[in-house]
């Protein structure tokens, strides 16, 4: 499949390099830049862009040195955005160390990154900015910490709410077809049609 993941931190946080084999977006920056940088160089990809799933300090912790890097600001969801001093304060980072950074602000909708075409979609639940991005032509979605493998996103902290994910799933990710592979914030690959049928959770 075109995406290359590199699991990374302590809690171990999936970076997803989503390509086409000519242009590359980075989702949730792992700290380890360098290498990420060179795995786009070793693939010939030109880096378009990076965006964020959600704004939690262990999909976020390499914001800063990428940005230092490529000069790409990180694209983020505008409600996460705007709660950003609560979600990103040293109580919320388990003693991760997390540079601040600047962002802009990601609408959903469908965006064109060089000849990368994707479907940013709004999934409040894990958190109230939650973003998943559909790649039709590549037939992946990258839901972060929306949809696990046979599980989901804890609800507990702050901006998350149990009965948004459940809708952001039912409406919004389990209405993709079901061969949609799943390429979740944390641990391995899915898909659509297995979790929207298997899914103790939350099935459609």
């Amino acid at each position: 499949m075109p995406v290359i993941t590199l699991p990374f931190g302590p809690l171990e946080a999936n970076c997803h390099i989503v390509h086409n084999g000519r242009d590359a977006v980075v989702f949730d920056s792992s700290d380890e830049t360098d290498l990420v940088l060179k795995k786009i160089s070793e693939n010939g990809l030109v880096l378009r862009a990076v965006a964020l799933t959600h704004l939690h300090c262990d999909h976020c912790i390499g914001c800063a040195d990428m940005t230092r890097a490529t000069g790409l600001l990180p694209l983020v969801g505008a409600e996460d955005w705007a709660e950003r001093a609560l979600l990103l304060c040293r109580g919320m980072c388990f003693g991760m160390n997390l540079k601040p950074f600047e962002a802009e602000i990601l609408a959903p909708g469908d965006v064109s990154w060089g000849s990368l075409r994707c479907r940013v979609i709004a999934t409040p639940g894990h958190s109230a900015g939650s973003l998943c991005y559909y790649f039709q032509d590549l037939g992946l979605v990258v839901t972060g910490d929306l949809l696990f493998f046979r599980s989901v996103g804890r609800t507990d902290l702050p901006g998350g709410n149990g009965e948004d994910l459940v809708k952001s799933l039912r409406e919004r990710i389990y209405t993709l077809p079901g061969n949609v592979v799943v390429y979740p914030g944390h641990g391995p690959e899915t898909s659509v049609g297995y979790e929207a049928t298997q899914n103790s959770y939350c099935r459609a």
